[in-house]
């Protein structure tokens, strides 16, 4: 019985090497024997319809509260983005074409942002982080807030101390033209004007509002920006906010005006220097990072404290905004010492459960 001869074109031991195939987009495609080139060219115009549609859907499920229409289209897209980025690795490694192997990649990389982009931030999202994830923070990294406090009690006892023994030692912690006339050898009647300053219109105490906000937030914000300095610029500028603050409180407490100083202070005071003290808190975070590391590399430990201390710092905008409407509105109207103080008590409490209870029922719920 004859035996059957092989093709000796693609046995192994014929000494010719077996015919491989080129990809379509290989420029001997279409060249070599048993390879028609008409059928080479369909499917390189398959894929570059496949790619341009990859390109399209790519963009417009890259825009804000983009979705795709249904399941079904999710999982085309997602299949065209995992074949197409198979090609496109192929076209790098045989295409000479640089400008297809470029569109192809841009197409890809679009689509990879499409399929593994984070949703928007919603302002749910920003008010949950707010109640729960700034003051978890805040916990973590209460030594920091201590030290600002501490530090900025520690300057107002000094200047308040300085100023109740020697009056002529105001001058060195507040300027003359910011003290506007509150100095020592002001009469009680001229202190206490100020204290009862009444402003009835109202668009006049809004856009006094405004210019507070704007003025607290860059004086909290320089202190969180300086931090990076090893936090010493942050400390100067508590420290030197404390020695005017002090030296203020004096010349009150020496014309018998406590009672009417703490009540113009402390309701805007309360949320103004929590805001500042928050920031310079953050600041720090960051300048102790970049000064001691820890066991990881420095890049990455001040990468991630910096992250933190941004969150925490944002977490200071509402008290800043709240701090603006009370010294612009409130504070500038009728109400009674009864009443401020109630407002102050009132803030307190609600600041109070925000640090210590805030983040901690929400870990539990979504646990």
């Amino acid at each position: 019985m004859p035996v059957p001869r092989r093709n000796q074109q693609s046995h192994p031991s014929s000494g010719q090497a077996p015919q491989q195939t080129a990809p379509p987009w290989h420029p001997s495609a279409g060249s070599g024997q048993g390879q028609p080139t008409r059928a080479v060219r369909v499917d390189m115009s398959q894929a570059k319809s496949r790619w341009r549609l990859l390109a399209m859907e790519g963009a417009r499920l890259s825009k804000v509260n983009a979705r795709p229409a249904n399941q079904q289209q999710a999982e085309q897209f997602s299949a065209m983005y995992r074949r197409s980025a198979t090609e496109l690795a192929r076209v790098r490694a045989f295409s000479p074409n640089r400008r297809l192997a470029e569109y192809l990649e841009t197409a890809v990389a679009t689509a990879h942002f499409a399929m593994y982009r984070k949703e928007p931030a919603k302002f749910r999202d920003a008010v949950w982080g707010f109640l729960g994830t700034v003051p978890a923070l805040i916990r973590k990294h209460w030594r920091y807030h201590i030290l600002i406090i501490l530090f900025t009690a520690l300057s107002t006892g000094i200047a308040f101390a300085a100023v109740m023994a020697t009056p002529d030692s105001y001058f060195l912690f507040v300027d003359a033209q910011l003290a506007a006339g509150r100095d020592p050898y002001a009469s009680r009647e001229s202190l206490k004007e100020v204290l009862d300053s009444r402003n009835h219109d109202l668009s006049t105490g809004a856009a006094f509002s405004s210019m507070l906000f704007t003025h607290n937030t860059q004086v909290a914000f320089m202190c969180f920006a300086l931090g990076l300095l090893l936090g010493l610029p942050t400390l100067y500028l508590i420290f030197k906010n404390g020695l005017m603050l002090g030296a203020f409180a004096a010349i009150y407490v020496r014309a018998d005006l406590t009672w009417e100083f703490l009540a113009w202070i402390l309701p805007h005071g309360l949320p103004e220097f929590g805001a500042i003290f928050l920031c310079a808190g953050s600041g720090l975070v960051m300048g102790h990072r970049l000064m001691n590391p820890g066991e990881l590399p420095r890049r990455i430990a001040l990468s991630r404290a910096a992250g933190e201390a941004s969150i925490m710092a944002m977490g200071a905008v509402p008290l800043l905004l709240a701090a603006g409407l009370i010294e612009g509105i409130f504070r500038q109207s009728d109400a009674s010492m009864e009443l401020r103080y109630a407002l102050f008590g009132t803030l307190a409490v609600v600041i109070g459960v925000w640090l210590f209870v805030g983040g901690r029922r929400i870990n539990k719920v979504t646990a």
